[in-house]
């Protein structure tokens, strides 16, 4: 059911993932690591005395362990975290234009605050895993929460248009 509702877009979906394809076919390499491999909001705990935690480091569960074991780009994570925004908003009723895309921007920020290294530097890198991850929810919603499909189908709608040069 859900290959249908991606099939409009599959030509810019490919482009995403051809350039990081011809980046790499060019020696472009990146730092891989061990990640959470299912970062998003909920995943993430505070304490009474403001203490964050993160939860489950099992990986995504649809993934053999073997796969999940492997180590990746810190990217795949921050992707993760920027595809929950759409979630958080769409679950809160938030209908504010931007939210979402405020919320990125904001943790993006955070991140190169933190860790010295803005993910927005790289796009290439950052759209093909964030591209990854909404082509694998719609898969997902399609399956178990149909009523969730547009939250995905959104961000595969809004991957879909080039980015300015």
């Amino acid at each position: 059911r859900a290959v249908p509702l991606l099939r409009p877009y599959a030509p810019a979906l490919r482009t995403a993932f051809t350039a990081l394809a011809d980046l790499a076919a060019e020696g472009r390499t990146w730092t891989a690591q061990r990640v959470h491999g299912d970062l998003h909001l909920g995943q993430c705990l505070r304490s009474p005395d403001g203490q964050w935690s993160l939860i489950d480091f099992e990986g995504e569960p649809a993934k053999p362990l073997a796969e999940r074991r492997l180590p990746q780009p810190a990217v795949r994570d921050v992707a993760g975290m920027l595809r929950s925004f759409d979630y958080a908003a769409h679950s809160a009723g938030v209908r504010v234009p931007g939210w979402a895309e405020s919320c990125r921007a904001a943790y993006c920020a955070g991140y190169a605050a933190a860790g010295g290294h803005d993910p927005r530097t790289d796009p290439v890198l950052l759209r093909a895993y964030e591209t990854d991850k909404a082509v694998y929810e719609v898969l997902y919603e399609a399956r178990h929460r149909p009523d969730w499909l547009e939250v995905p189908l959104a961000a595969v709608r809004r991957l879909s248009v080039p980015e300015p040069a």
